[in-house]
């Protein structure tokens, strides 16, 4: 059974999060390239060390940067995740670019701070230090963890957070709140001149159980709150019985294993369903089928027995309960056929196609229902086809059963190869079908209204079968048009 799709998340829903990361990490590329213009406009640098520790070569520049820039650059990305955004409500799009001012903000607040450190005391390469590091961890840093946080933020409003991404958050947020807790620790202690031997037997004995127990807390509390959803399926699929196939399992907002689940276990439901449905009414339309000839049968042989004193014509009497018997015979084996398709084992072996239709048009000219009727068969080369001999041979007959009810004068059965595919088609020149009839004839117990007659027609199961047992063998059965009067039917096989 192939997966249920996704639905796909909308354009304005994806386009904010990679632009707003390319923003914030040319924001930074910028920066650094300004940095590097005003290093090289500062000339050359002098050979000796006491110059170059009084010599600030890019100091404005950096307070620039850590002032007013900052904050442009956080209102550049922002303006860039707004506008990205374009087609999707005002309301979420005004959130993304709101979380990217502020993770930004931050980000380069901090990037600031550091090259505000680093000028102190290393100004004479402090601009090439901050080339390398924007290339190697800055810049794409900012960029991953913009995109990260407006992809949280319009999540609500395009497909909420899947329960793989609610993991990787939780897990990642509680690492960063950790680390972040530590370098704190060890800066302050660093300024303190406490000895580091006391900090590793305090994050030893202290800060690493502290560490496992935050995160597991976290964790769990996640998971529990993500598996709800599939609390709720469990809760609904205990409820369904048979006389509530109607009821579907509800389907989270997400766009995860956990929506796929409840889509897959909706479109089961959907199947047992229909399949509930379709038993009840073929249980009621064959038990229709079988009561008719068994009231007529029986009503015939009571009222001769009843009246045993009148002239009652014995022959006839046999002829027509032989006829109705015939006729309770044929419906338990199509039945029979029908009950048994799906748990029949699958049987494939080659069969030759054009051999089948002349053995058995030679045998129906020989049947008293198409004693007045001129059969042909036009096959002049093997046709193969893999398949179950004993249901192709049920399939012809009950097409040529079909063609001969309504003909004429005359039933034309033709075997061909188009492309990498055999046609079946059988032509009888009778009356014809309706387009607008075509695709009802192929339901099960349905007759049209000029084949109602017990002389003329059948129970409304041989087109149906005909064409499950083409669909088992991975062909079809339609009806086409034709140029001649009559019925075309044509079944596509595919060849071996």
């Amino acid at each position: 059974m192939p997966r249920p799709a996704r639905a796909p998340r909308p354009v304005w829903a994806t386009r904010p999060v990679w632009a707003s990361g390319l923003a914030a990490a040319f924001v930074v590329g910028t920066a650094v390239a300004w940095l590097q213009y005003a290093d090289r406009a500062a000339g050359l640098r002098s050979a000796w060390p006491a110059v170059h520790l009084n010599h600030d070569r890019v100091g404005p520049q950096i307070e620039q940067i850590t002032t007013w820039g900052t904050w442009a650059g956080a209102l550049y990305v922002a303006g860039v995740c707004l506008l990205a955004g374009r087609g999707g409500p005002w309301w979420v799009r005004i959130r993304g670019a709101a979380v990217a001012a502020a993770v930004t903000a931050c980000l380069y607040a901090t990037y600031g701070g550091w090259l505000l450190r680093e000028n102190e005391f290393h100004k004479v390469d402090v601009a090439e230090k901050a080339l390398r590091w924007s290339v190697a961890c800055i810049g794409p840093s900012a960029g991953l963890i913009t995109a990260a946080a407006v992809a949280v933020a319009l999540g609500r409003g395009g497909a909420r957070i899947s329960f793989r991404g609610r993991v990787a958050l939780t897990a990642a947020g509680a690492a960063g709140a950790l680390f972040l807790a530590a370098v704190h620790t060890f800066q302050t202690l660093e300024e303190e001149r406490e000895s580091l031997d006391k900090v590793y037997w305090i994050a030893l004995t202290t800060g690493v159980p502290l560490a496992a127990l935050l995160t597991g807390l976290l964790v769990h509390a996640m998971v529990a709150r993500a598996l709800r959803p599939v609390e709720a399926i469990r809760r609904e699929l205990a409820d369904i019985t048979g006389q509530s196939l109607d009821r579907r399992v509800p389907v989270p907002a997400t766009e995860d294993v956990i929506a796929d689940l409840a889509r897959t276990t909706n479109a089961t439901l959907d199947r047992v369903e229909a399949a509930a449905t379709r038993q009840r009414e073929f249980t009621a339309d064959a038990a229709h089928e079988l009561r008719s000839p068994l009231a007529a049968l029986r009503a015939q042989l009571e009222s001769s027995l009843r009246h045993p004193e009148s002239v009652v014509d014995w022959h006839e009497v046999v002829r027509e309960a032989t006829e109705d018997v015939v006729r309770l015979q044929r419906l338990a084996d199509d039945l029979l056929l029908l009950a048994g398709q799906g748990a029949a084992p699958r049987v494939r072996e080659p069969v030759d196609l054009s051999a089948l239709a002349e053995d058995l048009v030679r045998e129906h000219q020989h049947l008293p229902e198409s004693a007045a009727l001129r059969l042909r068969c036009d096959a002049p080369a093997p046709a193969v086809l893999p398949g179950n001999p004993i249901h192709l041979d049920r399939l012809l007959r009950n097409l040529l059963a079909n063609a001969c009810r309504h003909a004429r004068t005359e039933v034309t059965v033709t075997v061909t190869r188009t492309g990498p595919d055999l046609i079946l088609a059988v032509h009888d020149d009778g009356p014809g079908i309706p387009p607008a009839d075509r695709a009802r004839v192929f339901d099960r117990f349905t007759r049209l209204d000029a084949s109602r007659t017990r002389a003329h027609g059948g129970a409304g199961l041989g087109l149906p079968i005909a064409r499950d047992l083409a669909a088992a063998h991975e062909g079809t059965l339609t009806i086409e048009d034709t140029e001649k009067p009559g019925t075309l039917l044509v079944a596509r096989f595919p060849a071996a």
